[in-house]
């Protein structure tokens, strides 16, 4: 078996390359910007936009792993072509999000799924919460306005969420795409607890000794806090968006989801503020 990884350079995808590997799986590391080869892991140029890369980046792979596109309207088109490419694959695991099969069936990452679902192969969906890594790793989303300002900059109010470590994700990824018996099948991955942004500070606060705070930013403070960033207006769109569903409690579930693939319990918030939060960890 080889399994072809999508973005895999980021948060969710390096962690779910060194799951697979560690079990013993080789990988294609698809990215935009590959690295050097190492053990199992094949490094493979590949950009969605660019549909030459696509055949050489999958070589042999007979099993993906994809994130797709959140935010391009057209990601379901994108993607059922590029399953259509690849006609030795016979696996797809897609890493979704949280509350996506409640969406409309118009909504663009509903789109994702059912362009998954029936693209005539065997496919898992997992559906993680917000990424723990987010606060440390996204520069963008939390990890810059943390490190300069001290502020967690969340228009969420007091919504929870079970934050979700991605190296669960990852574990959950790698059990469903090499084991059998989870064809057909979603799986909402969380954390063991539900957390308010506030909450969040407060804890990366306490563990890193530094004045962190939550900003309970409005709609337009956001959008203009996003669009300092210099990224393109859809994902600005798409960030709003998804702290409008954190608004309405679309990421508050907790499930025993990852326990029962993994048979493990999920990282905590404080394990992960423990981890990466520390003050010899963050300057």
């Amino acid at each position: 078996m080889t399994v072809w990884i999508e973005g895999a350079t980021g948060k969710a995808g390096r962690r779910v390359v060194e799951a697979l590997t560690k079990a013993g799986v080789p990988v294609r590391a698809a990215s935009r910007h590959p690295g050097e080869a190492n053990g199992l892991v094949t490094p493979v140029k590949f950009d969605w936009y660019d549909e030459s890369t696509w055949t050489t980046a999958l070589g042999d792979a007979d099993a993906v792993f994809l994130k797709g596109l959140d935010s391009n309207d057209k990601a379901a088109t994108i993607i059922t072509r590029f399953l259509e490419a690849a006609p030795s694959v016979t696996r797809v695991v897609l890493m979704s999000a949280v509350g996506v099969d409640k969406a409309p069936e118009d909504a663009p990452r509903r789109a994702v799924e059912r362009a998954v679902q029936e693209a005539g192969k065997t496919w898992t969906i997992l559906r993680p919460s917000w990424f723990l890594q987010n606060f440390d790793e996204d520069e963008w989303v939390f990890a810059r306005a943390l490190r300069e300002r001290n502020e967690l900059y969340a228009g969420t109010g007091k919504s929870k969420v079970g934050f979700t470590d991605t190296r669960d994700l990852a574990e959950a990824a790698a059990k469903v795409l090499t084991e059998k018996g989870h064809e057909g099948r979603g799986y909402t991955i969380t954390g063991p607890e539900q957390l308010t942004f506030t909450e969040m500070a407060e804890l990366l606060a306490e563990t890193s000794g530094r004045p962190i705070h939550h900003v309970d930013a409005t709609p337009e403070e956001h959008r203009a806090h996003f669009a300092k960033s210099g990224r393109p207006e859809a994902w600005v769109n798409h960030m709003l968006h998804l702290f409008k569903q954190v608004r309405a409690g679309v990421f508050s579930p907790i499930t025993e989801d990852f326990e029962h693939l993994t048979g493990k319990r999920p990282r905590t918030p404080k394990a992960y503020a423990e981890e990466n939060w520390q003050p010899t960890t963050q300057s």
